[in-house]
C-alpha cells in the first residue's frame, strides 16, 4: 500500500492538490490579486476542490493565526514530494 492510499479517490484528489500546489496555482498572493469570483473558478479547477466554506478559519484553528493557504500548501506538498522518495527509495524503512 502506497503512502497515499486511501478510499473513494482521495489519493488521487490529495495528488492533485499538491500538484496544483507546486505549479503555483493555489499561490495565495496571485489569487488574492483576482476578483474574488476568479479566484474562486481558478481553485474550482483542480480536481478534488470544489465548493467549500471556512478554508481560512481552519487553517488558523489548526496552524495558528500567522499562517496562510500558501504556507499550509508548501507544507503539503513538502510532505507529498518526501513520501513520494520514500517510495521510490525507501531510506527510511528500508525495504
Amino acid at each position: 500500500m502506497t503512502p497515499w492510499a486511501c478510499r473513494g479517490g482521495k489519493s488521487e484528489y490529495l495528488r492533485a492538490v499538491a500538484d496544483a500546489a507546486l505549479d503555483g496555482l493555489l499561490d495565495g498572493a496571485a489569487l488574492r490579486a483576482l476578483d474574488p469570483d476568479q479566484a474562486v473558478q481558478a481553485v474550482r479547477q483542480v480536481k478534488g476542490l470544489g465548493p467549500f466554506a471556512g478554508l481560512d478559519d481552519e487553517i488558523r484553528e489548526r496552524y495558528g493565526p500567522v499562517r496562510t493557504l500558501a504556507d499550509v500548501s508548501r507544507a503539503w506538498a513538502a510532505v507529498h514530494l518526501r513520501a513520494l522518495r520514500e517510495q521510490r527509495t525507501s531510506e527510511i524503512t528500508g525495504h
